[in-house]
């Protein structure tokens, strides 16, 4: 479903995982405790949505101290704002216990860009000179 208000608005209290993709290739996967309310967070900026503080990072050169802060407001959150429709995602309703070992076994499948240490590495490889 598209990352939008339109494609998330349905969806309830139900725990899971949930997957951001990109031109078809999953890009952030998480598991969330409520789907519903985790993707609103990734669309209007929660108070700890690691998706939007990763998208500033990686997408838009953000510093890694204030990209979570400025993700939630300001000139970089209309930045990430302006992004969010070329994502979709999907979203797996499954118990708290499986939640969790779903989102670590696919983050390892899972294109790095967005997901955790290997795009924090690659964000510095790529800052290198050349």
């Amino acid at each position: 479903m598209p990352l939008t208000e339109d494609g998330a608005w349905m969806l309830g209290r139900k725990t899971g995982v949930i997957a951001v993709m990109h031109e078809d290739e999953p890009i952030y996967i998480e598991a969330s405790k409520d789907i519903g309310r985790t993707i609103g967070e990734y669309l209007s900026g929660g108070a700890n949505c690691d998706f939007r503080a990763k998208l500033g990072i990686v997408e838009l050169g953000a510093s890694p101290r204030t990209a979570l802060e400025r993700s939630r407001k300001g000139p970089l959150a209309d930045r990430i704002n302006r992004l969010l429709p070329q994502y979709r995602f999907a979203a797996v309703p499954a118990t708290d216990a499986l939640s969790e070992r779903l989102a670590a076994a696919f983050t390892v499948v899972a294109d790095p860009r967005l997901n955790g240490p290997t795009a924090e590495a690659n964000a510095i490889l790529d800052s290198l000179p050349s």
